[in-house]
């Protein structure tokens, strides 16, 4: 992809702005112009707006005039008083030189005029000319120029407002004109990126944004040269073509300053737009890719650095929705590959002409060095190698240095290495005079990523003067993101570090090492200024003592850490105290503040300040925030210079001291959440308050007293169900919040300048006064859970300043405004407001609205005035059940992207015109009584999202769906869709999902298998559907069908279906046993696996990297030898020899209470204690979560397994001997792991037919339905898989004495008056189950002959009167040990004769017996011949030898 198609290319002429405004302020400011700028500011476009536009003077500034030259584009809006106005004039004719001069793109708008008028000089025109030529009678040639330049200016083709729809469609226009002709090629290129265009081409090229698939690319390269700069202008320039975006800087640095689940809680704050609390971090993976897979999202992470960072925060690309793109920066080439691939961009150092522009940009301020300094710059660009970084720093450091500077500077250079970097950049640092030197140190050392305010706090307790950070910003050696907080590039943070730790030795301690061999006596104390660490386990009294310089202390808290010691003594030196976790009752008695300026103890143990009375002259910001001991507050008569005063989450706080009333330079009182306070002191003299926070104060009584001037006081909140009443003088509130304070009855009317309001739980506010409307200032307006609100003043409707009105739960909210008309109303949002039946009428221009949601309301029609929204993107009546038409009007909302109904239970019918939404995008409707769609439907060519499902039983007529070329997702549940889906359906080539379950369709159409890009298909609960189509859309991903269907299809979906990796299935009521009962689940369960199995002999299986198999009910089959109880994670050693060449893979059956995220599987080798070999298989489909039991069957094929992973280093599978499996979520499970082999599953094929035929004796036909049921209780009960040496956790099988009772036996589904008469089996598999545990054959043997026995007795007591088994084949006279053979005979007959008679069995053999040994042939006569039979049960054993 090219530049152009981001907007990025060169120009000839160095542009400050895209785009110059140029407008008759008091006609189009407010309206046309605002949105306008929006726009062009939404698309990332650079616009020069003068938002003053006083005119007062007759002339124009000169910095508006260089505006207007470092414009590339300039837009004239010309309306009927625009020549009125000489400055706008004068704008024009400036406008039209630069045109003809500089080649500036001109871009006229006729507003309320014709461009004739323009061109002409018609009225209105021609009467401001005519004033103007009285006014500059002596000036002629200006009136000239002027009219000049409207006729140029209206020969230029622009845009007539009259020939659009509307202001918004012209805008839209306009904006695309822009955007995708005009501005191809000229969008502002930052000057910081010399040399960077070509690359960041190359990895626009990589992004490939015209694919829809999702999208991960790496970029790579050492420190400094630009990878961040690349990753951010990238964000900047392409944000706006997706759904969400986030941009995290530094993640190695926070992660490991904050942990991976603080990462988590950013990137859901930025990306889903909502902050929330992790427990953990696989809690927020769960939430990532849960609630991401359907967004596009832009998503760059900058300066990885560790594996777990990229698992947990970007996963892999199913988390994300269809065409997002993901950016990863690092150091570490291994990193980014081992995780995406070779999608990896390496970022080249700059070339020497380019790194002489970049250099020259920061040493002189120009594209190329001053005349005499070239060869002087170039020797510079020589030692900069090429690196960015580098030479920004040192060209900064040679700023308006004289040549006899730089060759003294050049020569330091030329002393270090060439590969020095950061020997380079302490060039720059030597630059700096002391006060600066030490403002870079300690932000290198201790303050990187602090917020500016704090750093700030900090420098000014210590004397040090504030502009040098201004300077260091200069110098490039720091900057500030947009919170704003300190940011210093990791290699100019090492390089100070460096300095610190070599030449200011001792000065600031930081790093945890030094900590210990400080308070050890490894280390000088004396020359310590400042020290920040986390280790305080470490501090002793007598090292604080020698502390006599130490102005700084900081300690961050430390998870798990406890230090049960007490700190009796502190440097009086100190200037800032900022301790997380403080655990001493009080501050040492003997800690004289005479200096301290800050002092911060959050969450700490304190009970009081001081033991006694301390003096705090100097004290101004004091933090005590989370003090849970903490019951009242110092006296503030000794703190007289206080300004930052924060209390909040003392809870236990009761009693705050009255001198606190007469803190006169208190400026912020923050009280929050301190639940147990009762009252406030009188607010005598407080004149400076700006910030007061009461909220969630819910003890408070009243609101304090206020005797004195208050006018500072600006935000205000206020949170406690006792106060009743506000203070009338709290006229300066620009921002005012009210949560949960029950008793307040009414709002000041006093308050008259408010810019925010936000009421919550205010349950007696029953109207809101007139005076918060008439002084035009409230721009939010936010009202929630206020029972007792009925309407809101007729003002509001008028009101033209209002940005956001939300109305949340407002249960008697009767009436609106009867006619709305907010101009600035860009959100309106009412939400939950039952008893609202009747929606404003929207009268003149709204054009600002673009979010109207009347959720859950008794509205039953919109006004007809509904389409005059013209700017209206989302329309939510979602829950409004009494609406029951939608009026032909809402088709001229002609931006409208998305249209949600769903829960509009009566509405029957759309809109016919619905096709002229042009722009929409979406619409919802399922849980509505709509039966078809309208014709003109198939217009709407961008519409991606149609759903529709219906709650009765209602019918659904689908005709056709061909033009809706743009659609992804079609959702159609519970329709009753007549006629079935239309054939046509495989001409909507971007479908992705496609949801028909619930419908009585019986069969999909053809054309299904058309449908390239389809990835999910449910059609589960569709009970007329009886199988799927052969051929399914090739790039399915996901099946959601009933279980009859799964079984049926499932060798036909692995063959096909390539990407298939999760099928879903349900129970439909059609697995029900003919004895009336469910059927066990276990037969089913263990009946698919058996099928899915056999499939992948038969298919190139290993292709995926694993493939899931979910079952809503049932449990862990018996044949998955390895069984664990409610752990969340297993451990199985394996056998020396368990790796054939006819292994396939590991299967694992997991059943849980309710299942989140997935498994993760890893072979771990015996010999990599650290398992920096182990293979890992992260199964975390997110899309099986399920609040209900469910089995989840996983199959991970040996071979991709093996082949995907890179870091064996030589090792071969034997070498791996454990293996280990967990739910992601940590959620505790039940547990099944088999091993799968070919040739095993061969056999049971061959099982399975032998098992259900009926050779040896003739059985009735009754019983032949339950010979797999029983087979498998039998199993059950009988413990034929039996471990000697289980796993810890492991389900024991052996072999139990007791009887089996009715009751067991209907639990497990079987009824004895059912029960067959005759059992067929075939013991098998006693070598390989000895194998796999390393014993003996012998061993193997004597465990089956017990589960013989035990099949006798059971047959005995269930009421089976013939037991079959064929026990012996001439196979097995080839076994290698003659013993073996002499063993196996005996030793089963010896135990089964012993059984047969306990039990009265009269036994029969079957075959030949003449190569028997004769000491066998008398055993064998024995229960034959015996007349002891009790009972009239029968056992046969079959044999050919």
């Amino acid at each position: 992809m090219s530049y152009a198609s981001v907007g990025m290319s060169s120009c000839t002429k160095d542009c400050k702005y895209d785009v110059f405004l140029s407008f008759r302020g008091e006609d189009t400011c407010k309206t046309f112009v605002s949105h306008l700028y929006d726009a062009l500011h939404r698309k990332g476009i650079h616009v020069f707006k003068d938002d003053e536009r006083l005119e007062t003077g007759k002339s124009i500034s000169d910095e508006l005039l260089k505006a207007i030259e470092q414009s590339r584009i300039a837009i004239v809006i010309f309306s009927k008083s625009y020549a009125s106005s000489t400055w706008c004039l004068k704008e024009l004719a400036h406008i039209i030189k630069c045109r003809n001069e500089l080649d500036q793109n001109v871009i006229p708008i006729f507003y309320d005029v014709s461009p004739s008028d323009v061109r002409l000089q018609n009225p209105p025109f021609a009467e401001a000319f005519s004033q103007h030529g009285e006014e500059f009678k002596d000036d002629a040639e200006k009136i000239k120029n002027w009219k000049d330049a409207f006729v140029i200016a209206g020969k230029i083709a622009g845009h007539d407002l009259k020939s659009y729809k509307d202001e918004a469609d012209c805008i839209k226009k306009l904006i695309d004109d822009i955007f995708h002709k005009s501005l191809q090629g000229i969008l502002h290129f930052p000057e910081n990126l010399v040399g960077m265009k070509s690359q960041i081409e190359e990895v626009i090229s990589l992004l490939d944004l015209e694919s829809n698939d999702v999208c991960f690319i790496g970029i790579w390269g050492m420190g400094g040269i630009g990878k961040t700069e690349i990753a951010s202008f990238l964000h900047q320039r392409l944000r706006h073509q997706f759904e969400a975006d986030c941009f995290l800087g530094d993640v190695g640095t926070l992660y490991q300053k904050n942990g991976l689940t603080w990462l988590e809680q950013v990137v859901i704050s930025k990306l889903l737009r909502e902050k929330m609390t992790l427990t953990s971090k696989h809690e927020g993976m769960d939430i990532i890719k849960s609630m991401l897979h359907r967004k596009k999202v832009l998503f760059i992470l900058d300066n990885v650095n560790h594996q777990e960072q990229l698992e947990c925060l970007v996963g892999r690309a199913e988390w994300f929705g269809s065409g997002s793109r993901v950016i990863l920066t690092a150091r570490d080439k291994h990193l980014l590959i081992s995780h995406i691939g070779d999608n990896v961009y390496e970022v080249q150092l700059l070339p020497e002409n380019e790194a002489l522009e970049l250099f020259s940009r920061h040493a002189f301020r120009e594209k190329s060095p001053k005349k005499g300094f070239m060869e002087l710059s170039r020797q510079v660009v020589e030692y900069a190698g090429g690196l960015p970084l580098a030479l920004k720093v040192l060209g900064s450091s040679f700023y308006k240095r004289d040549k006899e500077q730089w060759r003294d500077k050049i020569d330091r250079l030329k002393k270090i290495p060439h590969n020095d970097i950061l020997g380079k950049l302490r060039i720059s640092f030597d630059g700096l005079d002391k006060e600066e030197k030490r403002m870079f140190l300690d932000i290198a050392c201790l303050y990187n990523h602090e917020s500016r305010d704090y750093v700030e706090r900090v420098f000014k307790s210590c004397g040090i003067h504030l502009i040098g950070i201004d300077y260091l910003v200069e110098k490039t050696l720091l900057s500030f993101d947009r919170y704003p907080r300190i940011l210093m590039h990791n290699m100019i943070t090492k390089m100070g570090e460096n300095v610190a730790r070599e030449e200011y030795a001792n000065n600031r301690i930081w790093l945890p090492e030094e900590v210990r061999d400080l308070f050890a006596g490894k280390m000088k104390v004396e020359k310590v200024e400042s020290m920040r660490t986390s280790e305080y386990q470490y501090f002793k009294d007598e090292v604080f003592k020698k502390m006599q310089s130490l102005q700084v202390l900081k300690i961050d808290k430390k998870y798990g850490l406890v230090n049960h010691s007490t700190i009796t003594y502190l440097p009086s030196s100190l200037r800032w105290i900022d301790w997380e976790n403080y655990r001493s009752s009080s501050l040492p008695e003997n800690f004289e503040p005479l200096d301290l300026v800050g002092l911060s103890l959050v969450a700490g143990s304190l009970v009081k300040l001081w033991p006694i009375s301390k003096k705090l002259s100097n004290l101004k910001y004091l933090d005590l925030s989370d003090n849970l001991g903490l019951t009242k507050t110092p006296n503030f008569g000794d703190i007289p210079n206080l300004e930052t005063l924060i209390l909040k989450w003392c809870k236990y706080l009761e009693e705050v001291h009255p001198s606190l009333g007469h803190c006169r330079m208190l400026t912020i009182l923050h009280l929050k959440g301190c639940g147990k306070l009762k009252q406030l002191p009188k607010f005598v003299s407080m004149e400076s308050l700006e910030t007061l926070n009461l909220g969630e104060c819910t003890s408070l009584e009243k609101f304090p007293k206020i005797c004195g001037d208050m006018q500072s006081l600006s935000k205000l909140y206020v949170g406690s169900p006792w106060i009743r009443s506000l203070p009338l003088s709290l006229c300066g509130l620009s921002y005012l919040n009210l949560k949960d304070c029950i008793d307040l009855e009414c709002i000041p009317n006093t308050i008259q300048n408010l810019e925010s309001l936000w009421i919550s739980g205010c349950n007696t506010i029953a109207t809101l006064p007139n005076s918060l409307f008439e002084s035009k200032k409230l721009e939010k307006l936010v009202i929630a859970h206020c029972s007792r609100l009925a309407e809101l003043p007729i003002s509001l409707g008028a009101h033209k300043k209002l940005l956001r009105l939300d109305l949340l739960g407002c249960e008697n909210l009767k009436k609106l405004p009867n006619s709305i008309q907010m101009e600035s109303l860009v959100d309106l949002h009412i939400l939950n407001c039952p008893k609202l039946d009747t929606f404003s009428e929207i009268n003149g221009d709204m054009y600002s609205l673009s979010e109207l949601s009347l959720q859950s309301t008794r509205i039953t029609e919109l006004p007809s005035s509904i389409g005059n929204l013209s700017a209206l993107k989302l329309l939510s009546l979602v829950g409004c059940e009494h609406l029951a038409s939608l009026p032909k009007s809402l088709c001229n909302l002609n931006n409208l992207q998305w249209l949600h109904l769903r829960g509009c239970n009566i509405l029957e019918n759309l809109p016919e015109n619905i096709g002229d939404l042009q722009e929409l995008e979406e619409l919802d409707a399922r849980e509505t009584a709509i039966s078809q769609l309208p014709l003109s439907t198939t217009k709407l060519g961008k519409l991606n999202t149609l759903k529709f499902s219906h709650k009765h039983s209602s019918s659904f007529v689908l005709h056709q769906v061909s033009g809706l070329s743009s659609l992804t997702r079609l959702h159609l549940s519970n329709c009753n869709i007549l006629g079935g889906l239309p054939e046509d359906l495989g001409s909507l080539h971007s479908l992705e999902y496609l949801v028909v379950k619930g419908n009585n369709i019986s069969c999909l159409p053809k054309s299904i298998k058309k449908l390239l890009c389809l990835k999910y298909l449910n059609v589960q609960f569709c009970k007329s559907l009886n199988e799927l189509p052969r051929e399914l859309p090739p790039n399915l991903e996901l099946l959601y069908a009933d279980y009859r269907l799964a079984l049926k299809s499932i060798r036909d979906l692995l063959i096909n279906c390539f990407k298939l990796n999760l099928i879903l299935t349900s129970w439909c009521g059609h697995e029900k046993s003919r004895c009336g009962t469910i059927s066990t689940n276990q037969v089913n369960v263990l009946k698919c696996v058996q099928h899915f199995l056999r499939a992948c002999i038969q298919c190139h299986f290993h292709q995926r990297t694993y493939f899931c198999i979910s079952f809503p009910e049932g449990r862990i089959p018996e044949s998955f030898g390895y069984q664990f109880i409610n752990q969340s994670r297993i451990s199985i050693n394996l056998n020396p020899s368990w790796y054939t060449d006819k292994f396939m893979g590991f299967s694992i059956c997991c059943y849980s209470n309710g299942w989140k995220a997935g498994v993760e599987a890893t072979l771990i080798c015996i010999s990599d204690p650290e398992r920096k070999h182990s293979l890992k298989c992260d199964i975390d489909h997110h899309r099986l979560n399920s609040l209900a039991p469910s089995v989840i069957f996983f199959y991970i094929p040996f071979k991709t397994w093996w082949l995907a992973s890179d870091n064996k280093l030589g090792k071969s599978p034997l070498d791996y001997c454990l293996f280990e499996v967990c739910t992601m979520s940590r959620r505790k499970a039940y547990w099944g792991v088999r091993l799968e082999y070919e040739n095993k599953v061969r056999r049971w094929r061959r099982k399975h037919l032998a098992m259900q035929s009926s050779k040896l004796f003739e059985v009735p036909q009754k019983d032949n339905a339950m010979m797999t049921e029983i087979g498998f209780s039998v199993r059950r009960y009988c413990g034929a898989i039996t471990q000697t040496s289980k796993p810890p956790g492991a389900r024991s099988y052996a072999t139990s004495n007791r009887s089996v009772p009715k009751e067991d036996l209907l639990r497990e589904g079987l009824q004895l008056e059912l029960m067959p008469k005759h059992v067929a089996i075939i013991p098998d598999g006693n070598r390989r189950w000895t194998k796999e545990r390393g014993l003996s054959p012998e061993k193997g043997h004597e465990a089956g002959k017990k589960v013989l026995g035990d099949l006798c007795r059971y047959c005995s007591k269930w009421g089976v009167k013939v037991l079959s088994a064929y026990v012996f084949s001439t196979e097995n006279w080839s076994r290698p040990k003659p013993a073996e053979v002499t063993f196996l005979m005996m030793s089963y007959f010896e135990r089964l004769i012993e059984e047969f008679m306990r039990f009265g069995m009269k036994m029969s053999i079957i075959g030949d017996r003449s190569n028997l040994p004769n000491s066998l042939k008398e055993m064998l006569k024995l229960p034959v011949d015996s007349g002891n039979h009790k009972g009239q049960h029968r056992a046969s054993f079959c044999g050919s030898t």
